[in-house]
């Protein structure tokens, strides 16, 4: 199961990635619209938009990637990691999924309506990032749910997917 939720983590890390390229590409040759500023660049409301959607995206990389490493470990031991560690590894891509997800809503937000035009590759990213991070594998709500409980020593009681 670990591997699975990785599976589909991976392309998340690449939109939001690709979001964040977007507006770092983009902003400094737009202006700011109903405002002075003749670039986005130069708007510390689009300098705080791009700083988050940037470190949440480090962020979803930091979970994928520790749920990634927890897995090539058990792998190289030859061991089936235990059930506590699966379901942190399930949180792990739960909680990357989230933060990708939320690291293009920034981009989208902070270059504006014109984010979701049929020419601008910001929408596809965003419909995507949509839809692939509600896969139910990703669900954090869920991830959320297993994790906590064992790490109260509860087991098994939410899915067999773990």
């Amino acid at each position: 199961m670990p591997a699975a939720a990785l599976v589909l983590t991976g392309p998340q890390l690449g939109l939001a990635t690709a979001a964040v390229d977007l507006l770092v590409e983009r902003a400094p040759r737009r202006a700011l619209t109903l405002t002075s500023y003749t670039s986005q660049a130069e708007a510390p409301t689009v300098q705080l938009a791009a700083a988050k959607a940037a470190s949440l995206a480090d962020s979803a990389r930091l979970h994928a990637y520790r749920a990634a490493a927890d897995l090539d470990e058990a792998g190289r031991l030859g061991v089936l990691p235990d059930y506590d560690a699966r379901a942190r590894m399930r949180m792990d891509a739960g909680m990357a999924a989230v933060h990708a997800r939320e690291a293009v809503r920034i981009v989208c937000s902070a270059q504006g309506a014109s984010s979701f035009g049929e020419s601008n590759p910001l929408q596809r990213v965003w419909r995507d990032i949509e839809t692939g991070s509600r896969h139910a594998v990703l669900n954090p709500e869920v991830a959320a749910e297993i994790y906590g409980k064992s790490l109260f020593g509860i087991r098994g009681t939410v899915s067999v997917m773990v």
